[in-house]
């Protein structure tokens, strides 16, 4: 749904919802006057989506269900990426997504190491901030650029994709780069 949208509209895609704990939240799309460029995702219906808050030097998740049933949001978003760490993670009956805010040293060096990123297991894809990890050296990971404040920022968001064949329906997380990048690329988790 939001892919298709972004993608239609050549639009970079923009979180305007606000703070609130891990769950569901209901949002609406719209386009502001002074930014053309953003799709902006504020509160209010008529949509429903899983949300994955951050928190400062915190690390934050939600389990989203593998197979959504009934009335189970088909969306996940979580809050824009200004340098944060991602990760998507599946356990078979359900996918944990990861967002990590975490401090860094005067010189922008992230205190979260490669070794943090690894005791989560192999089997988890990261989407990382270039300009604060040597991406290549982590097994499964993608690297994004961030920009600032005032709808520059990275995003990343999930839609669950239903499909007619046996085992091929499933999550898909997809980001764009900071700086109101219009082009959409996926972060392969599995």
């Amino acid at each position: 749904m939001l892919k298709a949208l972004l993608e239609q509209q050549d639009k970079h895609l923009y979180l305007n919802l606000p703070q609130t704990h891990a769950g569901t939240v209901t949002f609406q799309t719209s386009t502001m006057v002074s930014a053309p460029e953003l799709l902006c995702l504020n509160p209010g219906g008529p949509y429903d989506a899983y949300y994955l808050p951050w928190a400062e030097d915190a690390g934050l998740y939600i389990d989203l269900p593998a197979t959504p049933t009934g009335n189970n949001p088909l969306i996940f978003l979580t809050d824009n990426l200004t340098g944060c760490c991602v990760g998507v993670q599946s356990f078979g009956g359900f996918i944990r997504v990861r967002h990590y805010n975490l401090a860094t040293t005067p010189t922008q060096r992230p205190i979260f190491s490669n070794d943090d990123l690894f005791r989560y297991g192999t089997n988890v894809s990261w989407l990382l901030p270039s300009d604060k990890y040597n991406v290549h050296t982590v097994p499964r990971a993608a690297p994004y650029t961030h920009m600032g404040h005032g709808g520059g920022d990275a995003i990343l968001w999930g839609e669950y994709v239903p499909r007619y064949w046996p085992f091929t329906s499933k999550w898909h997380f997809y980001y764009q780069n900071g700086n109101v990048d219009t082009a959409i690329h996926e972060l392969d988790y599995q």
